[in-house]
């Protein structure tokens, strides 16, 4: 592998990027394939599809409404981001629900959640902060409307309790511009 900096405006920084975490087998807690940032980027959502449906009841935000839903019969997941720095850290965003709608719902296969992303952004002194901060607010007006990570740095999907559901993701990122990008070139 080799590292080097593109131009500014190379398809690999202006096309938004897409990491499939793959179908998981059902069971609690089931942990997918990581994805490895091989640059600075920005992680901006995850989509979710609930492939068979679950048992449980979750309560959790499903990236619709501003609230909390509760969801019947749907799955629950986190992302979790491990930071590649001097000291292993890790920080978690969610739980999220893979449901739809605002308010109390049933959950059939195929209900299909896409996250927003959103808790970096610029301070007024210009510098990136928020990395670790509630990624379900997104409420800053200077919000990059995304998740900074560092290259190196790795995303995890770790799914709920049910031992029933099967589910889907798919992670939507796009690296920084400007940012040296590792890769077969």
């Amino acid at each position: 592998m080799t590292t080097k900096s593109q131009i500014y405006d190379h398809p690999q920084y202006i096309t938004r990027q897409y990491h499939s975490f793959g179908i998981n087998a059902a069971g609690a807690s089931t942990v997918f394939t990581k994805w490895t940032a091989p640059t600075a980027a920005y992680v901006y959502s995850v989509t979710a599809c609930n492939i068979t449906a679950s048992t449980s009841t979750q309560t959790s935000w499903n990236g619709v409404g501003a609230s909390n839903v509760v969801q019947i019969n749907a799955d629950q997941f986190n992302v979790i981001h491990v930071w590649n720095g001097t000291a292993v850290a890790t920080s978690t965003h969610g739980p999220f629900g893979i449901s739809t709608g605002t308010a109390t719902v049933t959950q059939t296969a195929g209900a299909v959640a896409n996250i927003p992303l959103s808790g970096s952004y610029i301070n007024s002194s210009g510098t990136l902060t928020g990395t670790t901060g509630n990624v379900q607010s997104g409420t800053n007006t200077t919000s990059l409307g995304a998740v900074y990570v560092n290259q190196g740095d790795t995303i995890h999907i770790l799914r709920g309790t049910d031992t029933t559901a099967v589910s889907g993701f798919i992670m939507e990122w796009a690296p920084q511009p400007s940012a040296n990008v590792t890769g077969p070139y």
